[in-house]
């Protein structure tokens, strides 16, 4: 399924920076295999990230850590945004040096920020700090100012979201994440195999009860849903990204016959199969 990921990055390169309107990204999953951030210059989008909607809009921060969960539901035409995107081994030593215990739980839980004019004038400068750097010819020179570069962002987040009450998550926040997180990649990994609720409690090695009552309280979803939202998303994945009969996909995310992943599909989405792809190819 990975094949059929949107990629601002090519898998063999360890850093990217540039503009997208993320329109050809509609109907798929957008990989995050790494760190990515983005800045919304113009326009209007509807994300789901980490199962939750989010507005994007002109101002809007955002940054997905590993394993996030990403998807646009809406774009409008007017939409663009700056991306940087750069893989986890590109910072994996240095990357977390700076920061609190919690911080990266606080951005799983507010991945976007709605900046002021004052933060959205910092980010541009930081933006354009940044492509300057990747133009730097010497190769350890360049890396080396990118790295620097994102760590000061890193650290002036940490700061704004102290700064901003966000301290208040740094407490009791880190378990219950942690778990919810560990949920979503083991969702996003072995949805095409089970859609069994007891499967992914036991992989967690907590209870059923306990694993529905975090989603339920934290994402207001129930276990179910989160399972049903990527398996609808892996359906249409294949039904707009190969020419796979129905029957084969229904075959290839283990659906005990076709006609029963039919109704399903049409329960959750509102249509068929079959026309949906028809509307998306």
């Amino acid at each position: 399924m990975s094949a059929f990921k949107y990629l601002l990055r090519n898998e063999c390169t360890l850093f990217s920076i540039g503009t997208t309107d993320l329109k050809k990204s509609l109907g798929k999953l957008i990989d995050t295999s790494g760190y990515i951030l983005l800045l919304v210059t113009s326009g209007r989008a509807v994300a789901t990230i980490n199962f939750q909607k989010r507005i994007l809009r002109k101002g809007c921060f955002v940054l997905l850590i590993y394993d996030s969960m990403f998807s646009i539901e809406e774009i409008s035409p007017s939409f663009t945004a700056r991306f940087i995107s750069f893989s986890y081994d590109f910072m994996e030593v240095s990357v977390y040096k700076p920061h609190a215990i919690h911080f990266w739980d606080i951005l799983y839980e507010m991945p976007v920020v709605y900046t002021s004019d004052e933060q959205w004038q910092l980010a541009n400068n930081w933006w354009m700090q940044m492509e300057w750097a990747n133009r730097i010819e010497n190769a350890s020179c360049r890396e080396e100012m990118l790295k620097t570069n994102i760590r000061n962002l890193l650290m002036a987040l940490d700061v704004e979201f102290v700064r901003n009450g966000s301290a208040a998550l740094h407490i009791g926040m880190n378990h219950t994440w942690i778990l919810l997180n560990r949920f979503f990649s083991l969702v996003a990994s072995h949805y095409h195999e089970t859609r069994d609720v007891k499967y992914y409690a036991d992989q967690l090695a907590i209870t059923t009860t306990y694993l529905y009552k975090l989603c339920k309280k934290n994402i207001q979803l129930s276990l179910q849903k989160v399972i049903d939202k990527q398996v609808v998303m892996g359906i249409k994945t294949y039904l707009v990204n190969t020419d796979l009969p129905v029957k084969n996909i229904a075959s290839e995310l283990h659906f005990e016959d076709v006609s029963y992943m039919c109704r399903y599909f049409r329960r959750l989405s509102g249509i068929s199969p079959i026309d949906y792809r028809e509307q998306h190819k």
